[in-house]
């Protein structure tokens, strides 16, 4: 095993290659072993193939990240952590992105530090 992955495995899907790179990049150097996609179809395809403790979706992409959320949450219910990224700030996003069973939603732009600290957090919670 990969001591600096000794945090767990981490999906990302992002269509939005920059922050998905700074993510992944970002992640990795913190310990988590990272998987990283730019849409939501390969990342629901993944959930059969490797479970993720932690789960890091972008809100619009082809296919949405709350399908990808729902699918996780599905699947693996309280065992997995999803958090959404998005653009929109509003009170109707935050209620479907919880509704399709987000934990946590991140407004974009978010510094990937900030979300590495708090995937840091549940990780080791």
């Amino acid at each position: 095993m990969n001591p600096r992955a000794a945090l767990g495995r981490v999906l990302i899907a992002d269509d939005d290659e920059g922050v998905r790179r700074s993510l992944e990049i970002s992640l990795s150097r913190a310990g988590f072993e990272v998987t990283a996609v730019d849409d939501g179809e390969p990342a629901i395809a993944l959930a059969g193939t490797a479970p993720f403790e932690l789960v890091v979706v972008d809100l619009h992409m082809k296919t949405s990240g709350l399908a990808v959320i729902a699918h996780y949450k599905q699947r693996y219910g309280a065992g997995v952590y999803c958090a959404v990224l998005s653009g929109e700030d509003d009170e109707d996003t935050r209620a479907a992105c919880m509704e399709a069973g987000a934990d946590e939603v991140f407004c974009k732009p978010v510094p990937a530090s900030v979300l590495r600290h708090r995937l840091t957090e549940v990780a080791l919670a």
